[in-house]
């Protein structure tokens, strides 16, 4: 596997840029407040990033609109995270690189050595080993 840079300073700089014109779309996002895709939704709202839910079942997530897929949110994505299981995240990676988004951010349980060999091969620069919201609480 070819190995890629797990913190790359220009994916870093976005969550650091703090507002609303950082557009950041939650790939598994949940309404139950006990997993993490509800976490992190709330998290960086309170932040205040505009966060795009993408959950194919839900039309709304903690107050937000939902989006069933990236392809469907509208407007630009400066970063999608990402909180699905690692079969999952294969299909995310794959919509990303072909919507030709410009940064990944895949959270702990969200990857296997064959998703982040997809991401590598991905147009996009991709974070994983970290936490978007610990990166996010330093500015």
């Amino acid at each position: 596997m070819e190995r890629m840079d797990a913190h790359p300073a220009e994916v870093m700089e976005i969550v650091r840029r703090r507002g609303p014109g950082t557009r950041i779309a939650v790939v598994g996002a949940s309404n139950d407040p006990a997993k993490y895709g509800n976490v992190i939704v709330r998290n960086l709202a309170g932040k205040g990033f505009t966060v795009l839910p993408v959950n194919p079942r839900e039309k709304e997530i903690a107050g937000l609109p939902a989006y069933p897929s990236l392809a469907e949110v509208p407007g630009p994505v400066d970063l999608v995270n990402v909180v699905t299981p690692p079969a999952v995240t294969k299909k995310v990676l794959e919509e990303a690189a072909r919507l030709g988004l410009p940064a990944v951010w895949l959270q702990d349980g969200s990857f296997d050595d064959e998703a982040l060999e997809i991401a590598a091969r991905g147009p996009f620069r991709t974070v994983h080993d970290a936490c978007i919201m610990v990166a996010s609480s330093f500015g």
